[in-house]
């Protein structure tokens, strides 16, 4: 036998374990829920409130001061031994993974300083951020959280509507992300509540509404908000970090802000 000939065998057997890997994984318990489900009607979408066009984190809108969060054990500590290093050396920044271009993942995709713009189909709303181009899938049809979860990035969201309110429930996130600000971190068992709905007087600005839980991070639960304006005009644009990253790794294996 050939090495082409036991290359190809070679990548075909890979090929089809590939494959049949990746159907298990996405089966899970074999139940094929409304979003991708063969029948499905797009009427119910013209029921939703329109969430079309790109929002933009409006800062000017704010709703007043931050709550502040009541941290505990080694959350605490490490925040205030982050506040103290920029308290000494304005110049220190504080390391995340977005420094070396890995997605900061939930809550932070919500909150970054770039556009974000929501795409609905039946069962299932797809959020794309512009910062690292990353997605995010909330399903609305009803589907539970796994029973075995692999935390990742952006976890796993559902949710649902209360009248004009999204109403989204995120669990099984990636421990050690960024938590609300920089320095705060979350666990595994971090639990996230969002409310998203326009405003009242306003169509053009929409609402976000976070309530953290995190039985090992907080002492107790941690709301804060966020105003987001709308703009019909623009379009997103790429954004690929690696082409343009600014934090170099300096002696010690830590990073800093080159512009």
């Amino acid at each position: 036998m050939t090495y082409l000939n036991t290359l190809s065998r070679n990548l075909l057997a890979a090929t089809v374990l590939a494959a049949t890997t990746s159907h298990t994984a996405m089966a899970q318990d074999g139940v094929v829920y409304p979003a991708n489900a063969p029948q499905v009607s797009y009427a119910e979408l013209d029921q939703l409130p329109d969430f079309r066009g790109l929002w933009f984190p409006a800062f000017a809108f704010g709703s007043g001061p931050a709550e502040e969060p009541v941290l505990k054990g080694e959350y605490k500590e490490r925040y205030d031994a982050e506040m103290a290093r920029v308290a000494a050396d304005p110049n220190y920044e504080i390391i995340e993974g977005p420094n070396n271009c890995e997605p900061p993942g939930m809550p932070y995709f919500m909150t970054m300083p770039y556009s974000l713009e929501f795409l609905f189909t039946p069962g299932k709303i797809t959020v794309m951020q512009e910062a690292h181009m990353m997605i995010r899938r909330i399903f609305t049809d009803g589907r539970p959280f796994p029973e075995d979860p692999d935390p990742s990035y952006f976890g796993d969201s559902r949710g649902h509507w209360e009248g004009d309110t999204l109403v989204v429930e995120t669990r099984n996130t990636r421990a050690g992300q960024r938590l609300g600000v920089a320095g705060i971190t979350n666990s595994e068992d971090l639990v996230i509540t969002e409310r998203l709905y326009l405003d009242e007087e306003n169509p053009d600005m929409l609402h976000l509404d976070f309530t953290y839980e995190d039985p090992n991070a907080l002492a107790e639960p941690w709301h804060l908000s966020h105003v987001f304006r709308r703009d019909r005009t623009w379009e997103m644009l790429e954004y690929i970090c690696d082409e343009n990253d600014r934090h170099p790794i300096i002696p010690g294996g830590m990073t800093e802000a080159d512009f």
